[in-house]
């Protein structure tokens, strides 16, 4: 994997990043338990590995396309629609096991409903695969960030316990696709944009 990657523009744009993968480990009760330096070492650490497995993936497939570096990769990506069920929103899957991407139209299609714009609809769509497409060589080439930053949880002589906070790898993931799809911002401002239309909705 190369190592070296390529840093986002300045400061504010770094803080933003971060602050952003603080609100995604909000709820994690292992995150929260950790000291601040511990908590932004962890954030940091996750940050690199996503920029590093980007740039990785694009030199390997000369590529920024998300979908067609899945397909390089023998994954499927299509739409299903399941994501709206029981209250719960669900806008995209990967399935292990049977190598696929799932992209849920239902969901997509009630939030775009809101916003007319096929360029955004489209830019969506890129967000949702390369984030899937993370988790893939997650699980089978670069291993999973969480296991790969495991914190203390006790420690009594030479025994001692490890927890991974799980979440973590989708800070790794958004990340990926920030650094894959050249954005100037987290695609966690998606995920806030489409949750306030969602919830709006209802």
């Amino acid at each position: 994997m190369i190592l070296d990657q390529k840093r986002h523009k300045g400061p504010i744009s770094q803080r933003n990043r971060i602050a952003f993968a603080f609100m995604e480990l909000a709820r994690d009760k292992t995150f929260q338990k950790v000291s601040s330096e511990k908590k932004l070492e962890l954030i940091q650490n996750a940050l690199d590995v996503g920029d590093q497995v980007a740039v990785w993936i694009h030199s390997e497939h000369n590529t920024r396309d998300p979908r067609k570096i899945a397909e390089r990769l023998g994954l499927k990506v299509f739409g299903e629609d399941k994501g709206m069920v029981a209250g719960k929103v669900k806008r995209s899957e990967y399935r292990h096991e049977s190598r696929e991407i799932v992209i849920f139209r239902d969901t997509l299609e009630r939030l775009m409903s809101e916003v007319d714009s096929k360029e955004l609809s489209e830019r969506l769509l890129r967000l949702l695969v390369a984030h899937e497409l993370f988790h893939h060589l997650e699980r089978t080439q670069v291993g999973e960030v969480s296991k790969k930053f495991m914190i203390t949880a006790w420690k009594f002589g030479p025994f001692e316990r490890k927890r991974e906070i799980k979440k973590l790898s989708d800070v790794s993931a958004h990340a990926f696709t920030q650094s894959l799809l050249e954005l100037d911002f987290s695609p966690l401002v998606f995920d806030y944009l489409t949750y306030t239309l969602y919830t709006d909705l209802k």
